[in-house]
């Protein structure tokens, strides 16, 4: 598979959770900038998470952003804009805020970067911690835009997950982000995750 592709895309499916231990799917063939990545199977990946908490949460990641790992050692950093925007509504599935993403071999050498925006939330299973502040694992949909082809956008999942609360046996810490049909970072690179914030 091409790892060049990511710099190449502009959406891609990032997902964020605090504590779980699944995966996704792995792409099944490298997408072109003339057909658009199919993602309609990545929801049945995630699975069906018990939403415990309802209502609109402010998501984070780390300062410095958090990674994530594809089979073939490439590594994405995502980072997240802390204005504010940034959060999802349980019941609503819907999502806003975005952030920025940075595509490297394992060498170091950088094969893509640009934005993204989430789309809309998959799911959400809160861990629980407090009246306000809970880990818990969100599952967005995200379109990522490559700063050297922005007129290119494709969709992806954006995997989030903090450990604060009472997380499930086996739960990891961190981001996971699959780029349908380019890339999947499957492999959670470990880095604290700020809780979620309960608006």
């Amino acid at each position: 598979m091409p790892n060049k592709l990511l710099g190449l895309t502009a959406i891609a499916l990032m997902t964020a959770a605090c504590g779980q231990t699944g995966s996704l799917q792995n792409p099944s063939a490298p997408s072109t900038l003339s057909q658009p990545a199919n993602i309609a199977g990545n929801s049945a990946s995630i699975g069906t998470l018990a939403a415990h908490e309802t209502g609109t949460f402010l998501y984070r990641v780390g300062l410095a952003g958090n990674r994530a790992t594809a089979e073939n050692g490439d590594v994405v950093t995502v980072t997240v804009t802390r204005d504010g925007t940034n959060t999802f509504d349980v019941g609503a599935k819907s999502a806003s805020g975005g952030g920025t993403f940075v595509h490297k071999t394992a060498g170091g050498t950088v094969l893509g970067s640009g934005t993204w925006v989430a789309t809309g939330l998959l799911d959400f299973q809160s861990y629980g911690n407090g009246p306000s502040a809970f880990g818990g694992r969100a599952a967005l949909t995200v379109s990522l835009t490559p700063s050297a082809n922005p007129s290119v956008h494709r969709p992806g999942i954006l995997e989030i997950e903090c450990l604060f609360g009472e997380p499930p046996a086996g739960a990891f810490e961190g981001i996971r982000l699959n780029v349908k049909d380019v890339i999947n970072f499957n492999k959670t690179v470990p880095g604290g995750i700020p809780p979620f914030i309960k608006q």
